[in-house]
């Protein structure tokens, strides 16, 4: 360093390049699908949750990275995408006979999450989920 001068400052780091957004969709239904082909169509990464392995290839088709999940039998902790979420939309449907099955796996998700990289969540439900009940009042049960 010469006396008098200024020490000349370090050079900015090189810019890490920004990891995509990461959706994990529980239950791709009719609008679970819709929102992860939106996600999609803007450069998000997506993964998501069905039911069947049929589904499951229709959903890898589209882009995403699927899993097929029992709600009632399945551990919720085991999907790894969940670790790697950004953002979480939870779209099950109730099931007869059990109501929201994430409520039994509650300390599970509670755990997988807090240590994962979440940094937004979004339970969704739709009246739509009960279909026609004639008129009768619905509730989770």
């Amino acid at each position: 360093m010469v006396p008098g001068m200024a020490p000349k400052p370090a050079p900015p780091m090189p810019a890490q390049p920004k990891k995509p957004q990461h959706m994990l969709v529980l239950g791709t239904g009719f609008v679970g699908r819709y929102v992860s082909e939106r996600l999609l169509s803007q450069g998000w990464r997506v993964s998501g949750t069905c039911t069947s392995a049929a589904k499951k290839m229709e959903l890898e088709l589209l882009g995403m990275t699927a899993s097929v999940l029992d709600a009632t039998t399945s551990n919720i902790a085991d999907l790894h995408a969940l670790q790697d979420a950004t953002h979480l939309l939870i779209s099950i449907p109730p099931i007869p006979g059990v109501g929201d099955p994430l409520l039994s796996s509650h300390a599970d998700l509670q755990t997988t999450l807090t240590s994962g990289n979440l940094q937004w969540l979004c339970y969704l439900s739709s009246t739509s989920v009960y279909g026609d009940c004639g008129g009768a009042w619905v509730d989770e049960e």
